[in-house]
């Protein structure tokens, strides 16, 4: 079972998936304002957080997809919206070809349903090798700062030594094998266009894990979408546009909740 955590309050329910190098912390500050509304469960990913080990020598993330279902099934949850920032909405898409039923709305939280060109796969596979040849501090400061838009990152500096000292915390082989399962994991953008359930997107327009264009042009897949840009915002949008990025969720829950 998942480490995972969880306000228990009798309320429509919330999934949140962190994402690459990242663990439920993340959420530490975005959920309070949704907990007196929604039940909140935030999950570390196999490899991360409280879960700091992979046992498959190869893993993939419809892997992730069944251990979450298996851990929500276990403290007897069956219906919710899950949502996922980066690597969480890889993850989120994985969970929804398999478990659609359980869901009643996902969210991409910078996040995209495209796979990866080949130039983004060789990306990964060099930070496989390089975290392996230089451990994980070497490999997660440069790569944390980066996230935020340039123009936040001082702003955000106490914020980014936190998810630093946390990142570090994970192991060499499980951020090396996650980086691997992300070149892997194909296309979902057919997908979104079969769902038959709401999707969330939270996009940054200074994004430069996940292209603006490549943003705009998932967003149309959907039946029924929920599009938002956020101008000057990377791809920590939980940060950088906290109340923002927090009162968009709130209606998304509201509306998944309410069809």
């Amino acid at each position: 079972m998942l480490k995972l955590t969880d306000n228990g309050i009798d309320a429509p329910i919330l999934v949140l998936i962190h994402g690459f190098c990242e663990n439920k912390s993340i959420w530490d500050d975005f959920i309070p304002s949704l907990t007196p509304y929604f039940r909140v469960i935030c999950l570390d990913l196999p490899g991360c957080g409280e879960n700091p080990e992979i046992a498959s020598p190869s893993p993939q993330l419809s892997d992730f997809a069944d251990e979450i279902h298996q851990t929500l099934q276990d403290v007897g949850v069956s219906k919710y919206t899950m949502i996922g920032h980066s690597l969480g909405g890889y993850v989120t898409l994985a969970y929804a070809k398999k478990y659609q039923t359980s869901l009643n709305g996902i969210g991409l939280f910078h996040s995209t349903a495209f796979e990866d060109d080949d130039a983004k796969k060789e990306v990964r596979i060099k930070a496989a090798d390089f975290v392996r040849a230089n451990g994980a501090r070497a490999f997660v400061a440069p790569m944390i700062g980066n996230l935020f838009a340039e123009k936040r990152r001082e702003q955000h500096r106490p914020t980014i030594h936190q998810i630093i000292a946390e990142a570090e915390k994970e192991s060499v082989d499980s951020i090396a094998k996650i980086s691997l399962a992300m070149k892997d994991r194909g296309d979902s953008a057919a997908l979104l266009t079969q769902l038959n359930i709401p999707v969330l997107f939270i996009n940054g327009k200074k994004d430069g894990a996940v292209p603006l264009e490549k943003s705009v042009e998932q967003s149309h897949l959907p039946n029924d979408a929920h599009v938002y840009y956020l101008g000057d915002v990377g791809h920590m949008g939980m940060f950088e546009e906290k109340l923002k990025c927090q009162q968009i969720v709130m209606n998304f829950l509201t509306y998944t909740n309410n069809r």
